[in-house]
């Protein structure tokens, strides 16, 4: 065994030789849609160390490799619409009494209490300092006190619908329970 390693390391490899092996014609046929010489030559080590290149590449006319300025154009000229903020809905009583009623069930019976009562301004007197927005006219204060209405009927009903929900399905329960015993 010691005379094989002795033997193996006295002969010398020659790398040059190794890289001059001639490559067989197959290999370097290419069916390219344009001749090879309109794409640049670019030398990449990288691509050399793994053995790719662009030129002889059959993908380098892919569709996916079009420049920007190549793609196609947008099938629409104009731009999608902007759409524009909705206002915030405004904070009312009823909209608490709904979210609190699923820990409290009481509540969606004072939130449904509220489709009964009116919704009134407070007093505007003009003389008053901490007059219900001052600053504002007549008609924008009406219009506040219509969103607010509008609002605070959305969420009362909601509340409404909350309490005959937990009505049926307590309804429902009870008579299940009811027949089960009874049987």
């Amino acid at each position: 065994m010691s005379s094989f390693v002795a033997v193996a390391s006295t002969t010398t490899f020659n790398l040059d030789a190794q890289s001059t092996i001639p490559i067989p014609i197959t290999a370097m046929t290419s069916t390219t849609r344009t001749p090879p010489s309109a794409v640049p030559e670019e030398r990449n080590p990288l691509d050399e160390f793994f053995g790719y290149n662009l030129a002889t590449s059959r993908t380098h006319e892919s569709r996916h490799d079009l420049s920007i300025a190549d793609a196609l154009p947008p099938y629409v000229e104009d731009l999608p619409p902007t759409y524009a903020l909705k206002a915030p809905e405004p904070i009312t009583l009823a909209k608490y009494l709904f979210k609190f009623g699923f820990l409290f069930p009481p509540f969606w019976i004072m939130g449904a209490w509220i489709l009964l009562s009116p919704l009134r301004a407070p007093s505007s007197d003009s003389d008053v300092e901490g007059a219900w927005m001052a600053d504002k006219s007549e008609s924008e204060r009406q219009r506040v006190i219509e969103e607010m209405r509008k609002a605070e009927v959305r969420w009362a009903l909601r509340c409404l619908w909350a309490l005959l929900v937990l009505l049926l399905l307590g309804a429902i329960s009870g008579i299940s329970a009811w027949a089960i015993m009874r049987s």
